[in-house]
């Protein structure tokens, strides 16, 4: 716990360092809370999916996992919230794949971070490589290796929609 409360404040501090660095304007309130609140939830998932069950049990999430959920294998679903704070809401998701890999996933319902100034305060929080960005139509996929997070080639992935609305994004292992 108390790793866990060193660590959001780490991240809170390097966010609010970020307020004028990438994007040239200070980043949004509402941004820097979404972005905090991201990496809080999912930044120490890759080796410990349950950090985020604990996490979610300290701080009153609300449960939608459901017994009977169907299982759509190859993935396990392990834990799924709702959660409101700071006016914002979001869905966090945990997921086990093939193999062991592990996802955890925020979904931003509102408001919305925008995509320049999400990425401008995950980027000062962490050592990002672009890995793809591809568009289409309507969503932005992004994908960037997270380079000082162990273990090795942990992914950083995040969709936005065509006017810059970042939808949700995930931290996911190897």
């Amino acid at each position: 716990m108390r790793a866990a409360l060193i660590c959001g404040v780490s991240a809170t501090a390097l966010l609010i360092a970020a307020r004028f660095a990438r994007v040239g304007h200070p980043i949004p309130f509402e941004t820097q809370t979404a972005a905090t609140f991201f990496l809080t939830a999912c930044k120490g998932s890759v080796d410990d999916l349950s950090a985020v069950a604990r996490l979610a049990e300290r701080q009153n999430w609300t449960s939608m996992l459901k017994a009977d959920f169907p299982e759509n294998d190859p993935m396990k679903l392990t834990g799924m919230w709702r959660v409101n704070q700071n006016d914002q809401s979001y869905r966090v998701t945990t997921v086990v794949g093939p193999r062991g890999t592990t996802a955890c996933q925020v979904m931003f319902e509102d408001p919305r971070p925008r995509r320049d100034d999400f990425l401008a305060a995950l980027s000062s929080a962490m050592t990002l490589r672009a890995d793809l960005d591809q568009g289409s139509s309507s969503w932005r996929t992004e994908f960037y290796q997270i380079e000082d997070l162990a273990p090795k080639y942990v992914t950083l992935l995040f969709v936005s929609d065509r006017d810059g609305s970042v939808y949700r994004a995930a931290v996911m292992g190897p």
